[in-house]
């Protein structure tokens, strides 16, 4: 018997469409005629550049995906059995699996309600003599507390890793989310601010030469490929792990593209989410709203609410999808999934994501809203408190 899927429905408000530079076609036609399709062309040169001089970091390495940059990071820090990785619970798996995946165990870590990112005062609580690594994820375009989790991490030597697969454009005190810990993972992925459709980078903020070392080994799938391109040996051998990680020329293109537009990306953004804001302001509705903090410039990947109970959440998203408009709710936190349970991992209750992430309602943000749009939204937000 053939199952047919259930194709999605179409509304006249998706929750997300990309932002569209006009300079994509005329970038990959280049693309195709001067025909270095691999890595290390010339867009994927000047996406690098650019993305160096946007963050600060001292490398950049640009991948097929945020995972494949956050697998990156895993392998460099050379972590293993003997190890622990702390990671918020309510985020997407690959915060975890790719750190896993060296044989490490994953530790989760409890969020603030009133931000879904990870709480520093929970973070002490699950630190041990085992632990190297706090990956901190940043959620929808705001920024995590950095500055305390800092303090933290240097104080006991562990190394931080920021999953900011959607923050690239969101500024903390003026810095860049990707920028504070020694790695810095984006996403490019089509639902994402900045997209070319599949892609990520790597933000490397160290001066370690062994660590600078062990990554450029990785990118260069486990070989000292690097050497025989300037000129120190003649050929490469094997020296560890590594993979395939790097995006092509063709998704470079549509990355400098989209970069270059990235101010105007940004605006248009602000401009209908500070409207969206305002207007669930002015209707005194029975839902929190997420606000970024005072210290942050967001990217406003979208606007998330939190109902007051679950059955109020679906009940809210039924009811914009029902006229038209598509919303959604969020992660299922990580220490609740059979992953975790197999894995032993957490059997303790996490309370604050426990009691939270199925109130969570995402509200759409993005470049192809009209003020229409925006109106339309509050309009049917306005008659579901109704």
């Amino acid at each position: 018997m053939t199952v047919t899927a259930k194709p999605q429905p179409a509304y006249a408000l998706p929750f997300h469409t990309p932002h569209r530079s006009p300079l994509q076609a005329v970038y990959v036609t280049q693309a195709l005629q001067h025909g270095h399709l691999r890595p290390n062309g010339p867009f994927f040169q000047r996406a690098r550049s650019w993305l160096a001089d946007h963050t600060g970091a001292g490398q950049v390495v640009l991948t097929n995906s945020c995972t494949a940059a956050m697998e990156i990071a895993a392998l460099a820090l050379e972590l293993g059995p003997a190890d622990e990785v702390i990671v918020p619970t309510f985020t997407f798996c690959a915060s975890a699996t790719a750190f896993e995946r060296t044989g490490a165990r994953i530790v989760f870590c409890d969020i603030d309600p009133s931000t879904m990112m990870l709480n520093p005062a929970d973070l002490k609580r699950h630190l041990s003599n085992r632990t190297r690594v706090i990956v901190v994820t940043h959620y929808g375009g705001a920024s995590a507390e950095m500055e305390a989790i800092l303090v933290i991490a240097k104080k006991r030597g562990i190394q931080i890793v920021e999953d900011a697969a959607q923050g690239f454009g969101t500024t903390r005190a003026d810095r860049p989310l990707g920028s504070f810990g020694a790695f810095g993972a984006y996403s490019f992925h089509e639902t994402k601010v900045v997209s070319c459709g599949q892609g990520g980078a790597l933000a490397v903020n160290t001066n370690d030469p062994a660590l600078l070392d062990r990554v450029t080994s990785i990118v260069e799938r486990g070989t000292d490929f690097a050497r025989v391109r300037s000129g120190e040996k003649a050929f490469y051998e094997w020296t560890g792990p590594g993979s395939s990680f790097q995006m092509g020329e063709l998704e470079a293109a549509i990355l400098c593209a989209e970069l270059e537009a990235l101010q105007d990306n940004l605006a248009a953004r602000r401009r209908i989410a500070l409207k969206l804001l305002k207007g669930i302001a002015e209707l005194s509705l029975p839902l929190s709203i997420l606000t970024p903090d005072a210290q942050t410039n967001s990217n406003f990947h979208f606007v998330p609410v939190l109902a007051r109970s679950a059955s109020k959440a679906g009940d809210l998203i039924a009811h914009l999808q029902t006229c038209g408009i598509d919303c959604r709710q969020h992660y299922v936190p990580l220490h609740l999934s059979p992953r975790a349970k197999t894995k032993g991992y957490n059997r303790e209750v996490l309370p604050a994501a426990e009691q939270t992430w199925d109130r969570m309602v995402r509200l759409p943000v993005h470049t192809d809203m009209s003020e229409q749009d925006v109106g339309t939204l509050l309009a049917a937000l306005n008659a579901w408190m109704g």
